[in-house]
């Protein structure tokens, strides 16, 4: 733990002076067409007998200007990896799937599903369906399928396409989703769920018998608050709902022996909504009420699995700035911690599996100099062993490339709360010397940064800003992920931006105060709730001589009409805008376009074109203001991309933008765009 704010601390910076050696002179910094090159890896699947794992892993297509997934296998005792698959289009990543004998894979490609023979060869489609197809799982049996696909448009609607008479009722049309299953020696495909519901996800119960169902009422993003647990048998059949909640569910598995169904959920043990994500378990029979696995647990559980003997769970724990696993006992409610390290778990987006018969779970570890190599545990009734390294991808990474370090650091607020993030350093890093500082701040809110690269490589390209000489402070402020309820819930009931501001600017100070930021070079930047907060700093403060918000709101009260989500808006600010007696004062006094005529930092905008989640009109609004202001702006919108931008010349020229105001503002210099190959 490092404070700031101490002399402990200054001592610590002076120990930890990067200072070069001989081998690291060997290496060379990392550039953004390095960052954008570097593989993905995801999905890592351990075969049921625990000997073989297969994963996606990605090449950059710079004519596409995508990523491109392909299978791969290696023996987790040792020897090469080989590459499993080769098409043109890639394999889509986090649907690929052993089959029960271990002796093939199901995959998605080209929205269907294939089989191929686990040790390679020729794949062969398995489905034909109408639709894209995902989230394929083996019954035990192996002789068929599940997936989720949603329903095809009518006759009626496909001849009125072709005619362009397609107006369409907004808000209003969509596909309901429902679960499949396709025989595998036929190919013939059965409709499982039906009706005027949309199925979020499933899970098949480990004897083949019964599917627990996450349920709601569209198949829009906005009404996911509105899910439910559902039961029902594996045909269909018999289904009863388990829940009656006023939050989404997600993440549900049936017990071993049958009688429980864990979910996750954002909710405390009280069972009301917005607090760090939650486990709970819900009985089958009876009609009993969900309780939290873990009463009074204080960080966050983002995914969860049954060990296979029923009296545990295995979850992945958010504990602010690091990520581990940690072992629920069932019977006493208590929770054991597994692993400790400087790393990140994305088991939220299929991360980690599980070889039960072989004790074994395999999941990914992000840390500062790998970004994100497959490790395996061993699985036993009073925990797991030590974590061992499988993969090798980035091994060239650590080998070659000068990366920064990365520390915890924490500080006092203005209202004396404790506050975390990390701290990374400039690679020439030198005790008593000033270096301009890069604020970034996640998004959310309810994220948290952690060690690692992040899932956003190019997005915030932290490794190539250490390299051209910033400092970086990756604050969790006040809404984040990790630090217990009352923290995750400070910024609820009109108070949004209250304590955040001050969390944030607290920790500048606090690194000007113990020399290693210059208060003169301050930048800032944002995406999403990120650049929410940017918005609302720029407003506040000329600190910041340059400042980035990508898919920020500028009026929350315009913004609550354009999202395709409110329910979490409805819970900050205390209300609709548009009930009786509407808490419109909250909603306005957090917009930052509300004293946006106090801004003076030069700031760029970045927006997706089709962005649903923060609508293009918001980042308008606030590039509008500030260029009626004369205050330097620019807005970059970006065709075809949603919140999240996806297309990699995209994200290249974002971060050379970005470089390039920087330089210019923070440093007074110029700077060179690099060039995809």
């Amino acid at each position: 733990m490092r404070r700031l704010g101490s002399a402990v601390l200054l001592a610590a910076i002076a120990a930890i002076a990067l200072r070069p050696s001989t081998h690291a002179q060997t290496r060379r910094p990392l550039t953004l067409v390095d960052l954008a090159e570097l593989p993905r890896v995801l999905d890592p699947q351990l075969s049921p007998d625990g000997r073989t794992l297969v994963y996606t892993q990605s090449r950059t297509d710079w004519k596409t200007g995508r990523l491109v997934f392909h299978l791969w296998r290696q023996t987790v005792g040792g020897g090469p990896p080989i590459q499993l698959t080769f098409s043109e289009n890639g394999e889509y990543p986090g649907f690929t799937r052993w089959s029960p004998d271990g002796s093939r894979l199901a995959f998605v490609r080209d929205n269907q599903i294939f089989l191929m023979p686990a040790d390679g060869g020729e794949a062969h489609q398995l489905t034909r369906h109408g639709t894209p197809v995902g989230l394929p799982s083996w019954a035990p049996d192996g002789n068929a399928v599940y997936f989720l696909a949603p329903d095809a448009p009518t006759s009626e609607e496909r001849e009125r396409a072709r005619a362009r008479d397609d107006v369409y009722l907004y808000d209003e049309t969509y596909r309901h989703r429902h679960v499949w299953k396709v025989v595998v020696s036929t190919g013939a495909e059965i409709q499982i769920t039906q009706g005027e519901a949309s199925e979020l996800g499933y899970h098949l119960s480990a004897d083949g018998k019964r599917l627990a169902i996450h349920r709601s009422t569209t198949s829009l993003v906005g009404d996911a608050y509105r899910s439910e647990i559902w039961l029902m048998d594996a045909d269909g059949k018999n289904p009863r709902v388990l829940t009656h909640n006023n939050f989404e569910e997600t993440g549900a598995e049936v017990s071993p022996d049958g009688t429980q169904v864990l979910f996750l959920a954002e909710a405390n043990d009280r069972l009301e909504p917005y607090a760090n994500s939650n486990l709970f378990l819900v009985p089958v029979a009876g009609g009993g009420l969900p309780h939290a696995a873990v009463p009074d647990f204080k960080y966050a559980i983002d995914a969860a699995t049954w060990a296979p003997d029923g009296k545990s769970i295995y979850a992945v724990v958010n504990m602010g700035v690091h990520e581990e696993v940690f072992q629920i006992d069932v019977a006493s409610h208590s929770a054991k911690q597994l692993t400790d390290g400087k790393h990140y778990i994305p088991a939220t987006g299929s991360g980690w599996s599980f070889a039960p018969r072989a004790g074994l779970m395999a999941m990914q570890l992000d840390e500062p100099t790998r970004y994100g190599d497959v490790w395996t545990m061993p699985m036993s009734s009073t925990g797991g062993g030590a974590p061992t390294r499988i993969t090798g991808v980035y091994d060239a990474l650590e080998r070659d490339f000068a990366l920064p370090r990365q520390e915890r650091v924490e500080w006092k607020s203005a209202d004396r709360t404790a506050i975390e993030g990390l701290l990374v350093y400039p690679l020439d890093y030198r005790e008593g010397t000033r270096y301009p500082l890069v604020v970034q701040l996640h998004g959310g809110p309810t994220e948290s940064d952690k060690y690692g690269f992040g899932s956003g490589l190019l997005s915030n390209y932290v490794p190539v800003l250490a390299a051209r000489g910033y400092a970086i402070l990756r604050p969790n402020y006040r809404g984040s992920a990790g630090y217990g309820n009352a923290f995750y819930r400070d910024i609820i009931g009109g108070r949004y931006f209250k304590n955040m501001t001050d969390d944030v600017m607290t920790g500048v100070d606090a690194l000007v105060k113990q020399g290693l930021a210059d208060p003169d070079r301050l930048a800032l930047s944002g995406w999403s709730a990120g650049g929410h907060l940017a918005n609302k700093l720029i407003t506040m403060t000329d600190r910041f001589k340059a400042a980035s918000s990508g898919a920020g709101v500028a009026n929350w009260l315009s913004m609550y009409g354009q999202t395709d989500t409110r329910a979490n808006r409805t819970i900050w600010f205390g209300g609709t805008p548009w009930q009786k007696n509407a808490p419109i004062a909250a909603y306005w006094n957090n917009s930052p376009i509300k004293d946006v005529a106090n801004a003076r930092t030069p700031t760029l905008f970045f927006v997706g074109e089709n962005d649903p989640r923060v609508p293009m009109p918001q980042s308008i609004e606030m590039y509008r203001a500030l260029k009626s202001l004369d205050v330097p702006t620019h807005l970059y919108a970006a065709p075809r991309e949603s919140h999240q931008w996806l297309e990699i010349r995209h994200l290249l020229f974002k971060a050379n933008a970005e470089l390039e105001w920087f330089e210019k503002y923070v440093r007074g210099r110029t700077y060179a765009w690099e060039q995809a190959p």
